[in-house]
């Protein structure tokens, strides 16, 4: 695996078109392989604490898209590309099932890094939560 700067914007805009942005900029690793690829990097954001929480982003050969979470909140949550997903979330406030629905993928990843951008809504049985672009750039450290 390369050593690599992972820049991750996400968007969040509820149904009032309301939107809070989510920036983070950690060091991680990245991997391509046989036309999938591999993103992994830790952060603190989403606990808020200073436990790490650790995130692998697979980007599968099919275009299929899956975010697993480990640390003191866990999760794994897959984007398909016009399909729905069942998932349970983790967060500070409990474990809930909640719906992802892929609206469009865009994979500009190659061996070098690249950028993966994933447009898709948040719903919670079944009422939609939020919209949400999330954007992550791979960049190679010389």
């Amino acid at each position: 695996m390369k050593d690599v700067l992972v820049k991750v914007k996400t968007v969040q805009s509820d149904e009032h078109k309301e939107s809070d942005t989510i920036e983070l900029t950690a060091e991680g690793k990245f991997a391509e392989k046989n036309g999938a690829f591999l993103i992994k990097y830790s952060d603190s954001f989403i606990s808020g604490a200073n436990d790490p929480i650790f995130t692998t982003v697979k980007v599968g050969s099919d275009g299929a898209v899956s975010v697993t979470r480990s640390g003191s909140y866990q999760s794994r949550f897959v984007i398909e590309k016009q399909k729905r997903c069942n998932c349970l979330y983790q967060t500070p406030y409990g474990t809930m099932t909640m719906g992802f629905y892929g609206e469009k993928i865009e994979n500009n990843l190659n061996a070098n890094g690249g950028e993966l951008s994933l447009w898709y809504t948040v719903d919670v049985n079944g009422s939609e939560l939020n919209r949400n672009q999330m954007t992550i750039t791979v960049r190679v450290n010389s």
